[in-house]
């Protein structure tokens, strides 16, 4: 799902309204060495040790 159609239907109402699900309520993580985590409910489903800027 991508990030826009979101802002979309939130602009236009609630997104349950056009068949957008709800965004997942996440917890983030940081070390002190700059490491990052996102976990659901407790433990970790995705890290990274030294994540990076990236320009878009």
């Amino acid at each position: 799902m991508r990030a826009r159609e979101w802002v979309l239907a939130h602009r236009f109402g609630d997104p349950a309204d056009h068949g957008i699900p709800e965004l997942p309520a996440w917890t983030v993580y940081r070390d002190d060495c700059g490491g990052i985590a996102l976990a659901d409910e407790g433990a970790p489903f995705i890290a990274a040790e030294r994540p990076v800027d990236v320009r878009r």
